[in-house]
Order: structure tokens, then C-alpha cells, then sequence
């Protein structure tokens, strides 16, 4: 009893409290912070004539007025640049809209490629002059405006900017050129596609000096392509690739400009003697893998090996494996005492024996895009066909 009296006495007290919480708690302070009253001004004809404004001038207008207007209003320079560019870029879109013809979806497109570069390179020269006009000569050193004056630049920076202008002009339009304008094949195109480029070649080395065009081939020639994709993965210097460069420009490039079966056995002559110094370069050792790059097979079983993770070592014990197969496949095209059938039977079984190897070290699955990719390699190489 007495316990549920103190109860009752603990309700009793606690809402009290509560009650005198909510009904005697004084409100809140008025806020000490400043009251904001919007007014709201009426703008006057008089006030809209006296505030300055920008008006952009209209195509064609002189656009040094527009680079004085930006100066004038503390435009950083950097970005009149691009503005008075963007003006220029907008204007010739107008015309190049203008003149163009569209042609039905059903229906080819003009082959008018050639006519069309000149157009380009001709507007090119226009927004190159019209700039030089307001900027002046430091124009062509910032970098924004590279693609204009300096278009080559990424390969060719140590050609000064005329010399960059000329040769990309020389060679988008010798390419412009030489397009096929038919979908048929023509001999006639292959020839004049040859006697193009020796034009080319002609052209350029009329432009530049005898040192800038060394460069340049070492960077742009068919030779300087071939081999940084056959070198990719061998550890060089920019030295050796030079002196192998020179190499194999002085023994292969008169070669390969020669056709049928005596240009074929003169290149092989001069691959080989190509080869010997470069071995002498090199040593043996590095020479071993510099040829080992140079060959599609090696380049097909690396393909392989990334594919189906082999490591670089099992990967070259399928090279050793292959080079082995060929040899032997070599003796058996070469041995006139054996009947065609006694060949191919030796050969399909040099075959077998070349698939158990690989799928030993590589598996089954890699073992057999090995067959697919790299036998064709290496029967060629065999003499098969010879053999027959």
C-alpha cells in the first residue's frame, strides 16, 4: 500500500514539471540580426543609355576592333586569342555551309577529296594571315594556335613554323591526291601512287635542309616505322636506333625501290649484309633478340603467350620449338629421294610431334592458337611449296 502511494506521489511531481515547462518558459529573444528590406529600383531610359556594353562586331567586320574592344575592357590576353579565333572559325563555317551541297543518304557523296583540301589548306593560310595582321609574329609561339602554324609539331618540333606549314601542305595534298577516286583496283593507280611519292620525297628534300630531312626520315619514313614495330619490346637507346637506322637506309633503301624477282634478290642481299653489321653492332646476344623480334612467328607466340598468360620463358622454348620444326621441315622439302607422299607424311608427322612439344608447355587451348597462327610461317619458311 504504501508502495503504490510513493507511486502516485512520483506522477504527481513529474507532471507537475512538465506543465510548468510549457506554460512558463519565456519565448525567445528578438533576433539581434539586421532586418534586410529589398527595394526594388525602377531603371530609367536615361540610366540604360549612360551603362556601358559590349557589342560583338558582325562577321566580316575588321577584327582588330573587336581585339580593341576586349583590350579595353581588361579581357586577359590568352582569351582575346581564343575569341578573335572562335570570331574567324565562325565566319569561314558561315561560308563553308553555304557552299556545301548535301547529297541524298541513297546516294555516294562526291569523290571530291583533292579539291577539298586545297579548300581547307587555302582557309588554313586565311586565318593564319588575319591573325599575324592583329597579333603579330608572337602569334605563332603560343601554343594554343599549334595546329595553325605549327602542325607538325609533335614530330617535327626542330622545323620552324613555315617549314611546318609547307611540308604539312605538301603532304596532306600529295595523300589527297593519290585517293582512289573509283572502288575498282587499276594498275595504273599503283603506278602513279609510286611516281607520287617519289615526288613527294623530291619535294621535301628541296624544303628542307640536308640535316632536317635526315631527321625527318628518322621520324616519318616507311623504313622508321617498320622499325620501331619490329624493335618494340627491345630495350634501346635513341643512339642505337639511329645507327641501326643508318644501317639499314644505306643498304635496303635502293633496294626496296626495285621490283620483280631481281629487286626481291637484291633486298635479300642487302637485308643480309644489313644483318651482319648489325650483329657486329649489337653483339651476339642482343643481336639473338633483335631477330628474334624482326620475325612473325616470335611476334605471333607473344601474342599468345599475353593472351593465355605464358611466361616469356615458355614462350621462347615455343620459339626454340618452332626454329627446331622448320629445320627439319626444310631437310624433308629439300630431299629429292622421297616420293611426294613419303614428304608429306614425314611432314604431317614433324607436325605431331611439334603439337605434343607446345602442348606440353603451353596446354592444349594455347597449344593450338599456336598451330592456327604460326604454322602457315612456318611451312613457308620451310620451302614447302618449293618442295613440291
Amino acid at each position: 500500500m504504501l508502495k503504490n502511494i510513493v507511486i502516485l506521489a512520483l506522477l504527481v511531481v513529474n507532471a507537475t514539471l512538465v506543465y510548468a515547462f510549457v506554460t512558463r518558459n519565456p519565448a525567445p529573444p528578438h533576433s539581434l540580426a539586421p532586418e534586410i528590406i529589398t527595394e526594388v529600383q525602377e531603371i530609367t531610359p536615361e540610366f540604360v543609355e549612360k551603362s556601358e556594353t559590349l557589342e560583338l562586331i558582325a562577321p566580316r567586320e575588321n577584327y582588330g576592333t573587336l581585339t580593341e574592344q576586349l583590350r579595353e575592357r581588361g579581357v586577359s590576353k590568352d582569351l582575346i586569342r581564343q575569341m578573335v579565333l572562335a570570331t574567324i572559325n565562325r565566319d569561314f563555317l558561315f561560308d563553308q555551309q553555304a557552299q556545301r551541297i548535301d547529297t541524298p543518304y541513297w546516294k555516294r557523296p562526291p569523290l571530291d577529296n583533292y579539291e577539298t583540301v586545297l579548300a581547307n589548306l587555302e582557309l588554313e593560310d586565311s586565318k593564319r594571315n588575319l591573325l599575324l595582321e592583329i597579333f603579330g609574329d608572337e602569334i605563332i609561339d603560343d601554343q594554343l594556335f599549334d595546329n595553325l602554324f605549327k602542325p607538325l609539331n609533335e614530330t617535327l618540333a626542330f622545323l620552324s613554323s613555315d617549314k611546318q606549314i609547307a611540308l604539312d601542305a605538301l603532304i596532306r595534298s600529295n595523300q589527297a591526291a593519290n585517293t582512289p577516286r573509283g572502288s575498282g583496283f587499276l594498275r595504273e593507280n599503283w603506278v602513279d601512287r609510286k611516281t607520287s611519292q617519289q615526288d613527294l620525297k623530291r619535294a621535301v628534300q628541296e624544303l628542307l635542309s640536308q640535316d632536317e630531312y635526315m631527321e625527318y626520315q628518322l621520324r616519318e619514313s616507311t623504313l622508321a616505322s617498320t622499325m620501331r614495330r619490329s624493335m618494340d619490346g627491345m630495350d634501346y637507346s635513341e643512339q642505337e636506333y639511329r645507327d641501326i637506322y643508318a644501317i639499314r637506309d644505306a643498304l635496303e633503301t635502293n633496294a626496296t625501290s626495285k621490283s620483280g624477282r631481281e629487286g626481291r634478290e637484291e633486298l635479300l642481299a642487302a637485308r643480309a649484309e644489313a644483318n651482319q653489321q648489325i650483329e657486329d653492332y649489337l653483339g651476339p646476344s642482343r643481336f639473338e633478340e633483335y631477330q628474334r623480334l624482326q620475325d612473325p612467328i616470335y611476334r605471333s607466340l607473344q601474342s599468345v603467350g599475353e593472351r593465355y598468360g605464358a611466361s616469356d620463358a615458355n614462350v621462347l622454348a615455343v620459339y626454340d620449338v618452332t626454329n627446331d620444326a622448320t629445320s627439319r621441315l626444310q631437310e624433308v622439302t629439300e630431299n629429292r629421294n622421297l616420293s611426294r607422299s613419303e614428304r608429306r607424311q614425314k611432314m604431317e608427322e614433324i607436325q605431331t610431334e611439334i603439337n605434343v612439344q607446345v602442348i606440353d608447355i603451353l596446354g592444349e587451348e594455347a597449344a593450338r592458337s599456336v598451330q592456327q597462327n604460326t604454322s602457315r610461317f612456318i611451312f613457308r619458311r620451310a620451302g614447302r611449296w618449293g618442295g613440291r
